[in-house]
């Protein structure tokens, strides 16, 4: 018997690419690394962001130690948390209360302003604040009403 006798061929119809397999397994992989890594990034960056916050309001003498403001901080980090996880392209549930709260709206001079909706959240509708007291909104008043006029200090005929 010769050499090529004893040999047998395995069936062509069975090889498979192994570098397709090895490239799809390591992208794959990679996915999940960057994945991984985002995570990874976004929980630190707002764990130092949440502290560096924390020690202001510590500052501002807040009372940080009442079980609203930990609902409230607690709120507030996970909103952060979407903002940064947005910026990456990433799904977080609290965009999609951003998304139902704040409609944008184009301004004049070509810049976004933000506004707050609570009603899409909130049953019952809670009575804002005016941002403005009276007393300032009439000082405003009181300086639109007199602007464009001059009254000189003396004579300018003279």
């Amino acid at each position: 018997m010769s050499e090529d006798e004893k040999v047998i061929y395995f069936p062509s119809d069975r090889i498979v690419n192994k570098e397709k397999i090895l490239q799809q397994k390591d992208t794959k992989f990679a996915e999940k690394l960057k994945t991984e890594q985002t995570k990874n990034f976004v929980e630190t960056a707002v764990d130092d962001i949440s502290m560096n916050l924390l020690r202001q309001f510590v500052d501002l003498a807040m009372q940080t130690n009442k079980p609203s403001f930990t609902k409230d901080l607690a709120l507030l980090v996970d909103v952060m948390r979407g903002l940064i996880y947005r910026d990456f392209d990433m799904k977080h549930p609290a965009q999609v209360l951003s998304d139902k709260m704040v409609v944008l709206k184009t301004n004049r001079n070509g810049s976004l302003s933000a506004k707050i909706d609570y009603s899409t959240v909130i049953d019952k509708s809670m009575s804002t604040s005016k941002p403005i007291s009276s007393d300032v909104k009439q000082e405003l008043k009181d300086l639109n009403d007199t602007a464009g006029f001059f009254e000189p200090d003396g004579d300018l005929d003279a």
